[in-house]
């Protein structure tokens, strides 16, 4: 799953950004239906979509990084 989503969010700019845009906000898959992906029924879930895309968030702003280090140039 962490590789699918790092993927999406890749090939995606449109949806990148809006990840990005959340900032060092926590991210919670709020559903009532899911206790792994999400925060569950009681709001006690695991939210492990949430944590990915926590995790994945961070990795463009590495990369957006680097360009601007690079003088615009992304490494490949």
């Amino acid at each position: 799953m962490r590789r699918a989503v790092a993927t999406k969010f890749r090939t995606h700019a449109d949806i990148r950004d809006i990840l990005l845009s959340t900032g060092d906000e926590e991210i919670v898959e709020d559903t009532t239906t899911d206790h792994y992906w999400g925060r569950g029924r009681a709001g006690t879930g695991k939210n492990m979509l949430g944590r990915i895309l926590m995790r994945t968030r961070g990795r463009p702003r590495v990369e957006l990084a680097e360009a601007h280090k690079n003088h615009g140039r992304p490494r490949r």
